[in-house]
């Protein structure tokens, strides 16, 4: 698992906001989170997230703040030579 620190997602009405992707899973952009407090929950999330095959976590597995922040689910991009 990798923190990659970023100048701006265009989510600016919703911060604190955080982008979760892995090569060939879904990706989730999830907002409204207090950034003071929100570590323990993301690092839940992540392990959820991580815990999975192709990205989904069903919506009631996943921690409160992701549930009500989610912005985004967006499918696997698909590389050259899969169908």
């Amino acid at each position: 698992m990798r923190v990659k620190p970023v100048e701006c997602l265009s989510v600016c009405k919703r911060p604190c906001t955080i982008a979760v992707s892995a090569p060939g899973r879904w990706t989730y952009i999830y907002g409204d989170l207090k950034a003071d407090t929100a570590v323990d929950t993301i690092i839940d999330g992540l392990r959820r997230y991580a815990a999975t095959s192709d990205g989904l976590v069903p919506w009631r597995e996943r921690p409160e703040a992701f549930r009500k922040g989610v912005i985004a689910r967006i499918p696997p991009l698909k590389t050259s030579g899969t169908a």
